[in-house]
């Protein structure tokens, strides 16, 4: 699709900001990555009419922060490398990260007992009975500001994070298999298997905050507590699993943050 197409896609969703303010990048990797300012309080109905769009236009709408050329400022000087099981087997390899991350935390466990209480956060048998009946509140909009509706070239929105050259970033994030730092491709593998199970789309993206709109949320407790597992796994900066079990697993919107 030809970018004036696409800008003018773009800013017949609203709310758009001065038509000057557009901008159509490419990648490193050859995705093209479009971008309009917006104003005013609509932003969230525009990126849904453009998720609408989405089989139509190969293109998968994200709000944020930073602009198309922004996000591509950011990026480092060399490739990452991705594993393509995010793709193909994305559940085996956030299981595989998941057991990492176990394994870390009882490696810094004080004593046995400290071990056996990550061992049952980590298991969602024994997690389950602690889902409350009702979820209490949480505010997924925490520090939501977005300036920019982007167009990304994805076919599905779990695979942006891999597409962008510097997505959010999980800087103290270092239980990855060998204790590696967090790629691309572990944002992609969680998004993954979120969207086949959950119908979960990459609403917002900046460089700390990720947010999905889920269709399907989790309501029975095992499902809750293993969905838990995997959010605590994904961003543990700010909350634990049985936190994340009572609060955000069972909305509509999720929001993960690393400081």
């Amino acid at each position: 699709m030809e970018s004036e197409q696409l800008a003018e896609i773009l800013r017949s969703v609203g709310p758009a900001g001065p038509e000057s303010a557009f901008q159509d990048t490419v990648t490193r990797a050859g995705s093209r990555v479009l971008g309009i300012r917006i104003t005013g309080d609509g932003a969230v109905d525009a990126w849904r009419r453009l998720l609408a769009l989405r089989d139509g236009t190969g293109f998968h709408p994200v709000l944020s922060p930073l602009s198309p050329s922004a996000w591509l400022d950011r990026a480092p000087d060399e490739e990452e490398p991705f594993d393509d099981r995010a793709i193909t087997a994305p559940r085996e390899l956030v299981a595989e990260i998941r057991d990492a991350a176990l394994a870390d935390h009882l490696k810094g466990a004080g004593d046995e007992s400290e071990a056996d209480e990550w061992r049952d956060e980590f298991d969602p048998q024994r997690l389950a009975p602690s889902v409350s009946p009702v979820p209490k509140a949480s505010d997924p909009w925490s520090d939501f500001r977005p300036s920019w509706l982007m167009l990304v070239e994805a076919s599905r929105g779990y695979r942006v994070p891999g597409l962008l050259p510097d997505r959010a970033r999980g800087r103290n994030w270092d239980h990855g298999p060998g204790g590696r730092p967090m790629l691309g491709s572990d944002h992609v593998a969680f998004l993954h298997t979120w969207y086949d199970r959950f119908g979960a789309e990459l609403l917002y993206l900046s460089g700390s905050i990720v947010i999905l709109d889920v269709a399907r949320p989790p309501q029975e407790p095992l499902a809750v507590a293993e969905a838990a597992i995997e959010q605590y796994v994904y961003a543990p900066d700010e909350t634990d699993a049985p936190q994340l079990a009572n609060r955000q697993v069972r909305g509509g919107t999720w929001r993960f943050w690393w400081d």
